[in-house]
């Protein structure tokens, strides 16, 4: 979770230890969320790239980014062609993503689709964005946003909302149960469980 542009910069080997590869673990990265748009795309970009070089050694397979402006990602990209494999906008609260599509497609990125945000601010209609469902390379579930931050599975309005969702994905994406209390996480993940078996679905 690379949140902050500066901090993370600043991460050292105890922020960053040096025997994470040895987990046996699969990574992944979230870009900041105060990414200097202002100061112009190459100011990310390079911002992109210091980040880059400093989690090289975990080989993260894709980097999740809150959408900017329209039109940023395409000066991004120029910047930056060779980001367009590794990076996946998340539809937010602010963005659900719809008007950035036509750049998406044209740029060739992926999609975080976060389940929680979808449902908390009624976003629906991204799942009928042409060829939505191809683009989505990770997904991040909980029950919604709440007072408290993200709540349990328990709080999904519908889970078949979900089993509707992974019906509908190729089946090499990642899944991210993004919640942030250990107690409601465990039970989260039994619940998923559940559901997978009561759907009738694999999982590792």
């Amino acid at each position: 979770m690379l949140l902050e542009t500066r901090g993370c910069l600043e991460y050292d080997e105890l922020d960053l230890p040096v025997d994470l590869p040895g987990l046996g673990l699969g990574y992944h990265a979230h870009l900041p969320l105060d990414l200097p748009w202002k100061d112009g795309p190459a100011a990310v970009g390079d911002v992109i790239f210091a980040l880059e070089q400093k989690i090289a050694f975990l080989r993260p397979r894709g980097y999740v980014l809150h959408p900017p402006e329209p039109g940023d990602l395409s000066g991004l990209l120029r910047h930056r062609p060779g980001l367009s494999s590794r990076l996946w906008l998340e539809n937010t609260r602010e963005r659900d993503l719809c008007e950035l599509w036509d750049e998406i497609g044209a740029l060739g990125l992926g999609v975080c689709l976060d389940v929680g945000h979808m449902v908390s601010y009624g976003q629906e209609r991204v799942m009928d964005l042409p060829g939505f469902f191809e683009r989505v390379r990770i997904l991040h579930i909980y029950g919604g946003e709440s007072e408290r931050g993200h709540a349990g599975l328990g709080q999904l309005p519908d889970p078949n909302l979900l089993r509707d969702i992974l019906l509908r994905l190729k089946g090499d994406e990642t899944l991210v149960v993004e919640i942030f209390s250990l107690e409601e996480l465990g039970r989260s993940l039994n619940l998923l469980q559940s559901w997978l078996l009561g759907w009738g679905m694999h999982h590792d």
